[in-house]
């Protein structure tokens, strides 16, 4: 296999460009949110009770996310690289690596899956629990925040040949392609 294309993702992009462009997003994407759908469910009274279920929301909603990237590749057991760490006592740090390289849709898959999940779990608690749709859409905003680094994996990863696989290091991926075909 040939390398297609190299990202190191952490000296192209860094800690404070992500962090800044997850804080952006997610403002971005409450204020978008909240106008039209409070105007839409305006006949109902929002409720601020049960902020002890927002805070638990927030608390959770990171440890959910990295875990439900790791179910579309469960089954590769030995070949992924999950380690735990808990820097802040309370909040786990994930971090789950394939050893080998997978096949684009794979990967493409394992990096949608918490943002489709998740996401239509919370815009869906919009439409069913009318009284807290703020909390919701403040949850939702949350995670696309938390879900750009993924939006950026799919970006470099989309226009790359459809038979390629992605291999997974330290500081980045790279995208391989067959030479033998």
């Amino acid at each position: 296999m040939n390398c297609w294309k190299t990202v190191n993702f952490h000296k192209k992009y860094g800690f404070e460009r992500l962090f800044f462009m997850s804080s952006l997003t997610m403002i971005i994407c409450f204020l978008f949110l909240y106008v039209p759908t409070t105007s839409y469910f305006a006949h109902n009274k929002l409720s601020d009770d049960y902020f002890i279920l927002l805070i638990i929301g927030f608390i959770s909603i990171y440890p959910l996310h990295k875990l439900l990237h790791l179910l579309p590749i469960i089954h590769l057991k030995d070949k992924i690289r999950k380690t735990w760490k808990l820097p802040f006592r309370f909040l786990p740090v994930i971090s789950i690596q394939v050893k080998e390289p997978i096949g684009k849709g794979h990967f493409l898959l394992t990096i949608m899956t918490p943002f489709i999940l998740i996401s239509g779990i919370l815009l869906g608690c919009c439409f069913l629990y009318t009284h807290y749709v703020h909390y919701f859409l403040i949850l939702f905003a949350y995670h696309v925040g938390i879900c750009v680094p993924d939006f950026i994996r799919m970006k470099n990863i989309w226009k790359s040949p459809r038979t390629c696989f992605v291999e997974e290091n330290e500081n980045g991926f790279e995208i391989l392609i067959n030479n033998m075909q």
